[in-house]
């Protein structure tokens, strides 16, 4: 989930990585006929994805290699930030390949565009499935059939530097939104700073996240069963929510006005570089903020439960990226393996991807059962976490009500733009809300 503002070009590198390791026993999937030594004859899985860290893909697919010499993958990262874009060219042009990254805002629409086939009833899928936190499994389903496995699954987060709560004398880290404005204020009596509270607001990818984690652990909701709104009216949630951060812009001037010109990535390097104390953003950022070779404030960043109209003990907004396959591949049982590899286990029975990402950039692992991997206790113990707040959060965290309908991402850019105009005020909390709740009844009737 981590994003730039920024047109780049595609990165078009393609490289196919072959070996003649023997296969691990243990598979957790069955072996193809073929499978067994390397002279055996390959099948070649074309497999593309967003270019997060590609080097670190590109070491992960050599290892299933290894343990499948009968499979040849060949990689293709993609710019990150215009990847829907890219996928959409490709599959019109029907040359996307066998297996690629999804985000859980276009599964849906991928799905009813037919480029997407179920993964129901694959070898070990329910396997994984019962040891899938429930807002991650959510996230692999569509209309009942599921359509992936995990790349990764992540909650929102709210942190805050302790060392300048301390010295502002504050014992305790806010869980309501009035905790927040009351430790805000005192912070800004103090001196430390002119804004306590530091968030990118510049439309993006992410950036309707703090608002949904907002909502959600306020207790309440944007949408129905029938993915009909309920804000700004029948639930007023959203609408006490929004009031309260342009209040906080404009009224007690505790939250920076910058970030009405900052995305999530850019806001995260401001508070990285020592501005602000209180900010959300997304899961991994939490040890980016605690690395001392990144972060200019490293071992005072901490975690807290998301900040609450009132305090329910309810969590943030969680999210999940998955692998799928495409509905025209001609090599499913090769492209199974892979994405069952890669979103679940490898020849050993171990979550070897799930781990790797999470022990190499935080990124949220789906699985558990990995709450009690000792190498991830001791990577979390060592970034500083508050288990028990992690913990709680992940536990109470939940997706998006309309996450896998097939208007979702216009309805999220229109609702990013609503929300930038009422910080702006240029329309009131109410208005905007209204004209997002509209947009969505608009889009879902026209079927998006």
């Amino acid at each position: 989930m981590i994003s730039k503002d920024r047109q780049a070009k595609v990165l078009s590198r393609r490289q196919v990585l072959t070996t003649s390791a023997l296969l691990v026993g243990g598979l957790a999937v069955p072996r193809s006929p073929f499978v067994g030594s390397a002279a055996a004859a390959q099948t070649t899985v074309k497999f593309a994805g967003w270019a997060f860290e590609p080097q670190v893909v590109e070491a992960n697919v050599k290892r299933f290699m290894e343990q499948n010499p009968d499979i040849r993958v060949d990689y293709t990262p993609l710019d990150l930030q215009l990847y829907n874009e890219k996928m959409v060219a490709l599959f019109n042009a029907s040359s996307q390949g066998d297996a690629f990254y999804i985000r859980d805002t276009n599964l849906g629409s991928w799905v009813e565009a037919g480029w997407v086939q179920p993964i129901d009833g694959m070898p070990g899928v329910k396997e994984l499935n019962d040891d899938m936190f429930p807002f991650i499994r959510e996230a692999m389903f569509y209309k009942g059939k599921q359509y992936g496995t995990p790349y990764y699954g992540d909650i929102y987060v709210y942190m805050y530097d302790k060392k300048a709560l301390q010295q502002a004398g504050i014992s305790k880290a806010p869980a309501t939104l009035d905790g927040l404005k009351d430790a805000a204020l005192e912070i800004k009596k103090a001196g430390a700073v002119q804004y306590p509270i530091l968030k990118g607001f510049k439309t993006n990818v992410d950036g309707l996240s703090e608002f949904w984690s907002m909502v959600f652990a306020s207790g309440g909701r944007l949408f129905n069963e029938a993915l009909d709104p309920v804000y700004p009216n029948q639930d007023k949630t959203a609408l006490g929510v929004l009031e309260w951060l342009v209040e906080a812009m404009h009224g007690w001037k505790i939250l920076d006005p910058r970030g009405l010109e900052l995305d999530e990535t850019q806001a995260r390097d401001v508070y990285l570089s020592g501005q602000g104390i209180f900010t959300s953003n997304v899961g991994n950022v939490i040890p980016r903020a605690n690395n001392p070779q990144i972060s200019k404030r490293a071992g005072d960043i901490q975690m807290m439960r998301f900040p609450a109209l009132q305090d329910l003990g309810k969590g943030p907004m969680g999210w999940s990226r998955l692998y799928g396959i495409s509905s025209e591949t001609k090599v499913k049982d090769a492209a199974w393996r892979l994405i069952y590899y890669l979103g679940g286990k490898d020849a050993k029975g171990e979550y070897f991807s799930a781990k790797d990402w999470y022990l190499k950039y935080g990124i949220g692992y789906p699985f558990k059962s990995l709450d009690q991997d000792p190498d991830i206790q001791a990577a979390q113990k060592k970034t500083g976490y508050d288990l028990e707040v992690l913990r709680q959060q992940f536990a109470n965290s939940r997706a998006r009500e309309n996450i896998n309908a097939t208007w979702y991402s216009e309805w999220d850019r229109f609702t990013q733009q609503q929300i930038q105009s009422a910080l702006l005020r240029q329309v009131k909390p109410a208005e905007a809300l209204a004209a997002s709740a509209k947009k969505a009844q608009d889009l879902k009737k026209s079927g998006g």
